[in-house]
């Protein structure tokens, strides 16, 4: 049998195609162009609903800089399309009380390394509406060289503006993203590429967002993802939404939620270290994650916490005051986000 290998295939304007015989690749499987992870907000591993500054959906950060800024999951209506998707969720951000001309929203995501598209020309692409209020967003990307040692300053690359009506239409903002020769990165392994969606700025912030201004709005986003080359919305259509499992994965390289788990039996044993004799169980991760995470453990025993530290692929948990039990439910998180 004959065999054709090869790292990519090219479409005629030179962008990796999302079809073959009308076949569609899998993104995040045969699609290794788009880095955005959780673009179809299937998983919140953190809750559902949140007003403060910082991760709730996998992977997306709730950026809020004055007023009331909720980020929330939202359901589609069963049946409901976007291209040959049937979604599930969608990501809304809602703003209001904004008055200052230092306040802002912004839907984030972190892009691990700043290497992530330098030099090239990429297009974000998905599909956005206003659900309330009035206004449009602005799309923006910051290269970020870390932190630790000398690293070279963010250097941002200019916001472009998205025009939103009341329902979910596609849309593609290209970008030209800079070299990064010359640059110095952190030593602390945290640089990445920001993708911004602004949905307020005040005038301190109008050369990033192109003047978007203060907005009383709510941004429904869905289907974030990024093709390299220039595209149009045409090209929206073709993006398939991730299979869960690999999806799924990818967000624990970056945050692990356990849910309730029952240690008993050959999960747990007795260990002897210098507090004394006491139960214990070896955790090992579903992935490896990006770095050592920080993990919090709680537990019906008392006293739950990490014995040994963490690395990427495990940790230990001991119980404390726990000697002679053979069975009790822990719940840990494992956290590694840039």
């Amino acid at each position: 049998m004959s065999q054709l290998r090869t790292n990519a295939i090219l479409d005629a304007s030179g962008g990796t195609t999302a079809t073959i015989n009308t076949v569609p690749l899998r993104p995040g499987v045969l699609d290794p162009e788009n880095r955005i992870i959780n673009g179809a907000f299937d998983f919140w591993q953190r809750g559902t609903s949140s007003t403060a500054q910082g991760y709730l959906a996998d992977r997306w950060i709730n950026a809020t800089g004055g007023g009331t800024v909720t980020m929330s999951r939202q359901a589609f209506t069963l049946g409901d399309t976007l291209g040959s998707n049937s979604p599930t969720y969608f990501l809304r951000q809602t703003v209001s009380g904004q008055s200052t001309s230092g306040q802002y929203a912004i839907t984030q995501q972190r892009v691990e390394s700043v290497r992530s598209y330098a030099g090239q020309t990429i297009t974000i692409l998905g599909w956005a509406r206003r659900s309330s209020g009035s206004g449009n967003m602005a799309v923006e990307l910051v290269q970020d060289f870390g932190t630790g040692g000398s690293p070279s300053a963010d250097v941002e690359v200019t916001g472009q503006t998205v025009t939103l009506t009341g329902s979910f239409v596609p849309f593609a903002v290209t970008f030209s993203v800079p070299s990064i020769s010359g640059k110095t990165l952190g030593s602390n392994n945290n640089d990445y590429l920001l993708l911004n969606f602004w949905t307020s700025a005040g005038s301190d912030w109008n050369a990033r967002t192109n003047s978007l201004g203060l907005q009383t709005i709510g941004v429904d986003l869905w289907g974030i993802h990024i093709k390299q080359g220039t595209h149009t919305t045409s090209a929206v259509d073709l993006y398939r939404q991730p299979e869960l499992g690999p999806e799924l994965a990818r967000c624990q390289r970056y945050y692990i939620n356990s849910g309730a788990i029952t240690y008993r039996g050959a999960g747990v044993y007795q260990a002897s270290n210098t507090v004394g004799t006491l139960p214990m169980a070896v955790i090992q991760l579903p992935v490896a994650m990006r770095a050592a995470p920080s993990v919090s453990v709680t537990t019906s025993a008392s006293g739950g916490y990490v014995w040994s530290a963490a690395t990427p692929y495990g940790f230990t948990i001991e119980w404390p005051g726990g000697a002679g039990l053979n069975s009790m439910v822990t719940n840990y998180t494992a956290d590694s986000e840039l």
